[in-house]
């Protein structure tokens, strides 16, 4: 299989820019395991309605973060709460911005180093897209404003 060394377009397996993740709709406050960039990631909707993109594995135990809906910490497969969500393994709970906000059996000041990568994400056109840099960039260029989309004779 050809790569991007093939095509001259660099070292990186991925290059740098937007890409599409989801469908908007199908992005909801169940977690959703994905997989791009040759890495496993969760998509979720919180309560503001805001939907989320970060890395799957709680930094604690390694748990991936949508594939386990048996704990005893999933109830009713609740495991997002406001904008944030919880861990099934031991209910550590991650705030959007991927910062561990609590720790239930924990009074103590939570460490730094227990956090996720959030990935940027911007909803538009009815899909979810997230900005990918293999060097970590942030992004420099915005999404396509694609006006045709609010036409009616405008098909999607």
């Amino acid at each position: 299989m050809a790569g991007t060394a093939d095509y001259k377009l660099g070292p990186h397996t991925f290059p740098r820019g937007w890409f599409m993740v989801a469908d908007s709709a199908e992005v909801t406050s169940v977690p959703l395991a994905v997989r791009y960039f040759a890495q496993d990631l969760v998509l979720y909707r919180g309560a503001s309605g805001k939907a989320y993109l970060i890395d799957a594995y709680c930094p604690h135990m390694g748990t991936h973060l949508a594939k386990n809906t048996t704990s005893y910490v999933v109830r009713d497969n609740i495991r997002v709460e406001g904008d944030s969500i919880r861990c099934p393994y031991h209910a550590w709970r991650f705030g959007p911005d991927g910062r561990c906000d609590q720790i239930p059996y924990y009074d103590g000041k939570i460490p730094s180093a227990a956090k996720l990568r959030t990935w940027p994400l911007v909803e538009r056109y009815g899909c979810l897209y997230t900005w990918h840099d293999p060097e970590g960039g942030e992004p420099d260029f915005d999404l396509p404003e694609l006006p045709q989309w609010q036409d009616p004779s405008y098909v999607h």
